[in-house]
């Protein structure tokens, strides 16, 4: 099956089943690494997954596959590993709100968005 997460809450994701819009509740089997990232967990809100139902569950699966991101936005992972935590994938558009005055908004900041 292919599906989108839609839900990231520690090793538990929520994937929406691409044709009948069914979610499922799924985790992942074993390490799951992607190829160039170093992040702190493999998958994020937005990804394209392939999944299998687990026997005897209607709406719990694993995850055993993932598609290749189109696009991703990261910040730095809170410890001080060089890991990176990938906030979300496959976006069609972003917003950056900030303020005129106060608090000010720093050009980095905003450089980190756009870029």
């Amino acid at each position: 099956m292919r599906g989108v997460v839609v839900k990231s809450t520690g090793s538990w994701y929520q994937v929406r089943e691409i044709d009948s819009g069914l979610l499922v509740n799924c985790r992942i089997k074993g390490k799951f690494r992607i190829t160039g990232i170093k992040s702190t967990n493999p998958l994020a809100v937005g990804d394209v997954v392939l999944f299998e139902l687990e026997d005897g569950y209607e709406q719990q699966g694993i995850v055993n596959g993932i598609e290749d991101r189109r696009n991703y936005i990261v910040r730095k992972s809170v410890n001080l590993s060089k890991r990176i935590q990938i906030i979300a994938s496959n976006m069609d558009q972003a917003l950056l709100v900030t303020t005129l005055a106060q608090p000010a908004t720093s050009t980095g900041f905003m450089d980190r968005f756009l870029t």
